[in-house]
């Protein structure tokens, strides 16, 4: 397999060349042919590109890129754009690719062990072929390590195996099988060989380290030892808005990190023209128009027709709790109340069975149906709970039934960490939060941090607890700072589909390196500044050209 993977690599793009001379565009060959057009483009960007004709900085920084999965399209891509436009600038500029060195990752999947070993070599191919076509510097995984002694304390990383091994079944908690057992032996392996990239890294010191994600085996231990030994590093990832990026300093990309200017911008009321914009995007979020993905089923309805539609008494206090996708790195591993997501709306629904007086709706992600889980959460409720109360009702994740009609039925919303508990505040609807999530603290959720004082809310909500107005507030002004300015414009790829990049969209590296988002974010990675947008929607409207 792996020698035709290899064909494909040399015959695709002589093909593509061929066919740009009549006039195809790389967009559409890319479409027709695959990624691997991104080779031949990258020849025609590189020989026809002025490095000149960018702007140097000064000081010359040595920044690697701890690529690892060079196959992954978009995370690739997104290294490649950033590494030609800092190169641009006058950096130094290298990526760190695992060539075959990881016994467990991303790229294997759980339900294809046999094929293991050539999707493997596949992503090493590739990687190399492409950023050799760009003209960028690889270090391999297996240079980095040569000679470093084994790691002392094999059960260091223990909880990064964990989290890697919930994405890798797709599931939220594990039972103890063999199938199980062996893979947590290959995580522990892969943790192990990134434990000794990291302590590479440390010691060749580096201005800056970027990565994708920051987290997994894969990139988790790096993160943790270069951040102790204050080595200044980026983590990115993909966004909620459409062809969008976002940066974070030091912390993992599942947390969206805003903490800086959030203190500096609290107490600032909102502009007209920054609340119209706002509303604007709010406005989409019902249908995801303007998002990467669509997660908001049905159309809306009244709060008379949600009821009926869901068979439950309009005159009772009704509770709603949100789920997460349970393996999901934004949802795993943030607990404070309970001992996992699943604990929690189990013991929420049994203790609605004893209080009759009020009722509970508990809907599931619909993410489960969109990115897909192999531990759906109706099925464990079905196995746990073998009677569901009459005064409980599941929103099945594939139900069409729109996010904001049940929001307006709630009297309180109960979240884990889905966006939807900053999302309640700012239609004035009041949202308990029972574990760690970016949101919490921010002045516009209840922060619950015991069983005690969960159950006690619940019992005994009384709706003038909730300050509306302040709560509003507060939340309207994080939200813009999250949505309107933390979401980075990211127009540099031809993307036909989720992170299936198949084109650049740009001609040169000049091109690229002198976009203005482009220059906000190098210049942010230079000087270690917030990657955000202006906060006028006027000064901030030339990114987004």
């Amino acid at each position: 397999m792996i020698n035709k993977y290899n064909a494909r690599l040399l015959l695709i793009p002589k093909l593509a060349q061929v066919l740009r001379l009549f006039g195809n565009s790389w967009s559409r060959l890319g479409d027709k042919w695959g990624r691997e057009v991104i080779l031949a483009q990258a020849n025609e960007i590189i020989s026809t590109s002025d490095f000149d004709n960018v702007k140097k900085s000064e000081p010359a920084l040595d920044i690697i890129f701890l690529t690892m999965i060079g196959g992954h399209g978009y995370n690739t891509s997104v290294d490649i754009a950033l590494g030609l436009a800092l190169k641009a600038r006058g950096h130094q500029v290298r990526f760190v690719i695992c060539d075959q060195q990881l016994s467990a990752c991303e790229v294997k999947k759980a339900n294809n062990r046999k094929n293991w070993e050539s999707l493997c070599s596949k992503c090493w191919s590739y990687g190399k072929a492409v950023y050799a076509r760009f003209g960028l510097s690889v270090i391999k995984v297996s240079e980095l390590i040569a000679g470093r002694s084994p790691l002392s304390d094999p059960g260091r990383w223990k909880e990064i195996v964990e989290a890697s091994l919930l994405k890798h079944f797709g599931k939220g908690v594990l039972d103890d099988s063999p199938e199980v057992q062996s893979r947590r032996v290959e995580y522990q392996k892969s943790v192990e060989t990134s434990h000794l990239i990291g302590e590479a890294l440390v010691e060749l010191n580096p201005d800056r380290v970027l990565m994708s994600h920051g987290i997994y085996s894969t990139w988790g231990p790096q993160r943790e030892l270069l951040n102790q030994a204050n080595v200044p590093l980026v983590t990115f990832s993909k966004c909620k808005k459409k062809h969008t990026e976002k940066f974070n300093w030091t912390t993992s990309a599942d947390w969206w990190d805003v903490s800086n200017e959030w203190e500096r911008v609290k107490e600032i009321p909102l502009s007209e023209e920054q609340n119209h914009q706002l509303d604007k995007y709010l406005d989409s979020r019902r249908d995801h128009s303007s998002d990467t993905l669509k997660y908001n089923f049905g159309k809306p309805e009244s709060r008379t027709q949600t009821f009926q539609r869901l068979g439950l008494n309009d005159g009772m206090p009704t509770f709603v709790a949100y789920t997460n996708v349970l393996w999901d790195a934004a949802s795993a591993q943030r607990e404070i109340v309970f001992s996992d997501p699943i604990s929690w709306i189990i013991e929420t629904i049994q203790w609605f069975a004893d209080h009759q007086d009020r009722q509970l709706v508990v809907k599931v992600h619909p993410a489960e149906v969109v990115i897909g889980t192999n531990q759906p959460f109706a099925s464990i409720i079905e196995e746990r709970i073998a009677q569901l109360p009459k005064n409980v009702r599941i929103i099945q994740p594939q139900e069409k039934v729109n996010s904001w009609s049940i929001m307006e039925i709630a009297d309180l919303g109960l979240v884990h960490t889905s966006t939807i508990g900053m999302e309640m505040p700012l239609e004035n609807i009041p949202c308990a939060v029972v574990s760690r999530t970016h949101y919490r603290g921010r002045g516009f959720t209840f922060d619950v941090d015991t069983k005690a004082k969960y159950f006690d809310l619940i019992e005994n909500w009384d709706r003038n607890r909730f300050d509306e107005a302040q709560s509003k507030k507060y939340a309207r002004r994080y939200a813009y700072l999250l949505f309107e300015r933390y979401q980075l414009p990211w127009p540099f790829f031809h993307e036909p589909k989720h992170t299936d990049v198949r084109a650049m969209n740009f001609s040169t590296v000049e091109e690229l390196a002198n976009h203005p988002v482009m220059d906000l974010i190098c210049g942010s990675v230079e000087t270690k500044q917030d990657f955000l947008l202006p906060a006028s929607p006027e000064e901030a409207r030339r990114f987004w050209q």
